[in-house]
């Protein structure tokens, strides 16, 4: 009996470990490139996003480039970390 209760006990644990993991996404995505400057400028754009609401990053960079006061853009990321809608997502411009 005692046997039986513990392999029930381990087994939500494992579970519970696996549906929290499900909902966790931590992603990087290279929007826009070019060949990389050495001396580049860089802006960034970020926001805290609860369960999807409110405003929405700009994904093609102006908000990060003139935030980094850049003129031309050679590389443009989007990058998100967030747990189960709880998170953050940042876009990054490099240029010049």
């Amino acid at each position: 009996m005692q046997r039986g209760r513990r392999a029930a006990a381990v087994a939500l644990v494992a579970l519970t470990g696996c549906l929290m993991l499900a909902g966790c996404q931590s992603h990087t995505w290279l929007v826009y490139a070019n060949p990389s400057l050495s001396d580049a400028k860089q802006g960034q754009e970020c926001l805290f996003d609860l369960l999807g609401l409110g405003r929405k990053l700009d994904l093609t960079g102006n908000e990060a480039m003139r935030a980094g006061g850049l003129a031309t853009v050679r590389s443009v990321e989007y990058h998100v970390n967030s747990f189960h809608g709880w998170g953050r997502e940042c876009v990054t411009a490099r240029g010049e």
